[in-house]
């Protein structure tokens, strides 16, 4: 779109009142000032040496075990090293990580750097849909700062798994029946499962599509092609990583229970966070839009949708992360789309702007100092890990505990094997891959040995958390520790923050 029309949409085309335009004025400098503040938060984020959530251990874990040249889903490392996200994340960080480090602050720079791909492709979208150009990065700027919301910045797979479903769509939307681009979408989808399984979703959205409105044999054979390559993708995965599909098929599978609540708070969280966005669907809706086919777009944000209220958002994992990765999308474009004949919609949505951000705030950690007082805290523990000749540690430090070269039995995934076993795949399938037996046994050695070396107080110091499965105060005392220092931590940007206790052995 030429410079000249993007000009003459944002100014309503000489019609819109000096009022207005002036509303508009001070809406966009407001909204370009909070998520440029946003960005500089995240950034601050990312540099920081202090754990930022629960499970960032687990995938330091793991991708140390590849540095080292062990499978972390084979059986000698599996009980350390295995996550129950997937393998594709780690791969991703380790070239970076042989040149600067496994550290947190080059996990979060290569989640960051898949959020960056994906937030340009959602833009280079918007552009080809006849979006202006400010209005697609607004539109852009609103789904990455979802994208970003809570945990999905740290060290984590989302990243990667986002810029992996939007090149999926990027590659699909234009002519979803085309078997060359489905056969590129699908091959992104499948790379997408093995980061985080429901990131496959865009293949599966655009074989529904054709076949409910293009042509019902081209799309049910999408379908079965989408099948297939999920069954050979895991068949693969299953081949390289042994234990992968017990532990992570298993742990999708034991985390599918579903509370209608769950779905009715995140429903609103996500609203208010997506006003914008829902204010340019309802100026869509009032121009009584022709009913007929829909578009790719409003199919996919229907899908999502659907998905959301038959699974996923009633699932109790990351508040709102499913509604970010898989409606706010294509909902975006959905609504935007044909910005040129419809500039109502983009101006709703860049009026109501501040009014969610100010709705928001209080999701973000805004104050950069709240960071250095949480490093400061996790600093201390881990001048008691470094001065320690065998410490012990639970999921909080899991991360600096490997990066200092010590065991970190609790990784924010290790204490969920034994449900991940519990609803692994079928006995039956485990010629194919390792059996659940080989696996409780390494899970069940790992809390042997560690139980061992409390009773033996091979341990020097033991950090624990009140809750924490394996080191439980009872069993602490039963060893002969004792309690003799408190460090109250907190993980800045996720809100979470608790004590941990010091223990030593007892004289």
């Amino acid at each position: 779109m030429s410079g000249d029309r993007s000009g003459a949409s944002w100014r309503g085309e000489g019609r819109s009142p000096g009022a207005l335009v002036a509303a508009e004025g001070a809406a966009l400098a407001f909204a370009v000032a909070g998520f440029a503040w946003l960005a500089l938060i995240y950034l601050r984020m990312v540099v920081s040496p202090a754990p930022q959530e629960m499970r960032e251990g687990a995938l330091v874990v793991t991708t140390l075990a590849l540095l080292d040249g062990r499978n972390p889903y084979g059986p000698a490392a599996l009980a350390e090293a295995g996550n129950l996200y997937g393998i594709a994340y780690p791969l991703a960080v380790l070239p970076v990580a042989s040149l600067f480090g496994a550290g947190l602050a080059v996990h979060r720079a290569v989640a960051g750097l898949g959020f960056a791909l994906a937030a340009w492709l959602l833009f280079r979208i918007l552009r080809r849909e006849g979006v202006e150009r400010l209005t697609a990065g607004l539109a852009t700027a609103l789904v990455a700062a979802g994208w970003l919301y809570w945990v999905g910045a740290t060290v984590r797979p989302d990243g990667i798994g986002v810029a992996l479903m939007m090149a999926a769509y990027a590659a699909m939307a234009p002519r979803p029946e085309d078997p060359r681009r489905f056969a590129l979408g699908l091959a992104f989808s499948l790379l997408g499962l093995a980061t985080k399984v429901y990131f496959v979703f865009p293949a599966g959205v655009a074989a529904a599509y054709v076949f409910l409105f293009r042509s019902w044999r081209r799309g049910l054979a999408y379908g079965l092609a989408t099948l297939a390559g999920i069954a050979a993708a895991l068949a693969l995965l299953a081949f390289l990583f042994p234990g992968y599909p017990v532990l992570v098929l298993g742990a999708n599978l034991a985390a599918t229970r579903y509370d209608p609540h769950h779905l009715l708070r995140q429903s609103w969280d996500w609203a208010v966070f997506g006003l914008p966005l829902l204010a340019a669907l309802g100026v869509r809706a009032a121009g009584r839009p022709r009913l007929g086919t829909p578009s790719f777009w409003s199919f996919a944000s229907l899908a999502a949708l659907a998905a959301l209220v038959a699974l996923l958002g009633g699932h109790p994992g990351a508040h709102m992360s499913y509604f970010f990765h898989l409606l706010s999308p294509p909902l975006a474009v959905a609504v935007l789309a044909g910005g040129a004949r419809r500039p109502e919609a983009g101006r709703a949505l860049r009026l109501l702007l501040p009014a969610a951000m100010l709705a928001n705030a209080h999701w973000f950690p805004l104050d950069p100092d709240r960071f250095a007082e949480a490093e400061a805290r996790f600093a201390a523990a881990g001048r008691l890990i470094e001065a320690a000749e065998a410490p012990l540690v639970t999921t909080e430090l899991a991360a600096l505990a490997a990066l200092d070269g010590e065991a970190a039995p609790e990784t924010g995934h290790s204490e969920y094997f034994a449900e991940a076993l519990a609803v692994a795949p079928p006995a039956l399938l485990e010629p194919l891959w390792l059996p659940r037996a080989t696996i409780a046994r390494e899970v069940a050695g790992l809390a042997e040995r560690i139980g061992a070396g409390l009773d033996g107080r091979r341990y020097d110091v033991v950090i624990a958390n009140r809750g924490s499965s394996l080191l439980r105060a009872e069993t602490l005392r039963r060893c002969r520790y004792r309690v003799v220092d408190r460090i109250e931590v907190e993980m800045a940007w996720s809100f979470q923050r608790w004590p941990l206790e010091v223990w030593r052995p007892a004289e």
